[in-house]
């Protein structure tokens, strides 16, 4: 981990809760309106729209893929840098989200964790695997499923997919990257990673670029580049100047800009014009409409880039803009959550969009081990209760409740 003092240590633990929370705030409250128009969510909701939970018969708001995939990517992540401490040595820090998404997968066809015999034997890569909420299918991308399917009957998954599936996820490599100074800091290279994360499930470059973006703008705002409430369009400003110099090592090692200049030229244009709105007197939902639906990962982004840009100062007001429009709602929430959450921290998220959240107590959870790190290596004994809960997290790929 970085070396920080109290006061920022317990600054960077808020905004990666903040991270973490926000994002599923975010797709929680745009859950409920996800396949609804601007028209008819006004009507149902009134003239704001939804800005409170719609809560299910069990009393909670639900989370949707969105939220299962980012846990997923975390654990995939984790599970990386685990092992390293372990064996010293561990392959790029993206290519463990393989592993815990096929876990993903799974969650979408089984009832329950596979039937086995020994924890190592049940084809299992994650601790996610012992959480019975996970095991619900909450509208998963079409993309994610069918790519993930072919890759699990090992054929390479094959679509030219732009889908907002990829960059709804991809937040926790930020979170890590930057805390625990991965690729000894190196922005570009943990952005590259961000992308392939992306790049597993989502082929065309407006699919995965925006990852790219995303995690640049999230390591920038945790490295405290700014007064994280005066400007926020200065970190996206600072991810797009760098993303063209990224190195796709999938791609001859040649740099973004060489091989997808038209691409890239369409996600900033539309970032830039994101932000224009942001500045203009057009009410939210007619600013957004104007920007695409954010069925696309480009859309997406900049749907989210708008209403954090419009909204600084408050996460509330943020996250109610970013999910009132006719389109994904819970992607464009979950990344304008993911954003503001990292700019606020967890302390600024209302407790009226906490309380009743699906599965906070996990989503926190992945969140502190994302703040803390692997706490345990090779030589060090296990002789503490907490490094005995991380090697079975992470090592046995098991979970007991916490409060068992």
């Amino acid at each position: 981990m970085r070396e920080l003092n109290s006061k920022q240590t317990l600054q960077n633990r808020d905004r990666v809760l903040g991270c973490m929370v926000g994002g599923a705030v975010g797709d929680a409250l745009g859950y409920a309106v996800e396949f609804s128009s601007w028209p008819q969510i006004r009507s149902r909701y009134g003239e704001r729209g939804i800005t409170r939970f719609e809560l299910d018969r069990r009393g909670v708001a639900p989370i949707s893929d969105d939220t299962q995939m980012s846990l997923f990517t975390a654990a995939g992540i984790l599970l990386g840098m685990t092992r390293g401490s372990m064996r010293g040595i561990m392959g790029r820090i993206d290519t463990y989200c393989w592993y815990s998404y096929q876990d993903w997968l799974k969650t979408q066809e089984l009832t329950c964790r596979p039937k086995k015999d020994e924890y190592e034997n049940d084809g299992c890569h994650t601790w996610l695997m012992d959480v019975p909420e996970l095991y619900a299918r909450r509208a998963p991308g079409n993309t994610c499923l069918s790519a993930l399917r072919a890759e699990a009957s090992r054929k390479r998954a094959e679509n030219d997919s732009c889908g907002c599936g990829g960059v709804m996820r991809t937040a926790p490599l930020a979170l890590l990257n930057y805390i625990h100074g991965y690729a000894g800091g190196n922005a570009a290279y943990c952005d590259m990673c961000a992308a392939e994360a992306a790049r597993i499930t989502h082929k065309h470059p407006l699919g995965f670029i925006p990852s790219a973006i995303l995690n640049h703008m999230l390591m920038d705002i945790l490295a405290g580049l700014e007064d994280r409430t005066s400007r926020p369009e200065y970190f996206v400003e600072r991810a797009l100047r760098t993303i063209p110099e990224v190195v796709s090592e999938a791609d001859f090692h040649k740099t973004y800009g060489e091989l997808w200049p038209q691409h890239l030229e369409t996600q900033k244009n539309l970032v830039v014009r994101a932000i224009d709105l942001a500045y203009s007197d057009m009410p939210d939902p007619l600013a957004i409409e104007s920007i695409g639906g954010g069925w696309t990962g480009h859309e997406a982004l900049a749907i989210a880039i708008y209403s954090a840009v419009k909204h600084k100062d408050s996460f509330e007001e943020a996250i109610i803009s970013s999910v009132n429009h006719s389109g994904d709602s819970d992607s464009t929430g979950a990344i304008c959550g993911n954003i503001m959450g990292c700019l606020l921290g967890r302390s600024a998220i209302p407790a009226h969009y906490t309380e009743n959240l699906e599965m906070l107590s996990i989503i926190e959870e992945m969140g502190d081990d994302l703040f803390t790190g692997c706490i345990i290596s090779e030589f060090d004994e296990i002789n503490t209760p907490e490094k005995q809960r991380w090697y079975e997290k992470y090592c046995c790929h098991h979970w007991i409740p916490s409060n068992e």
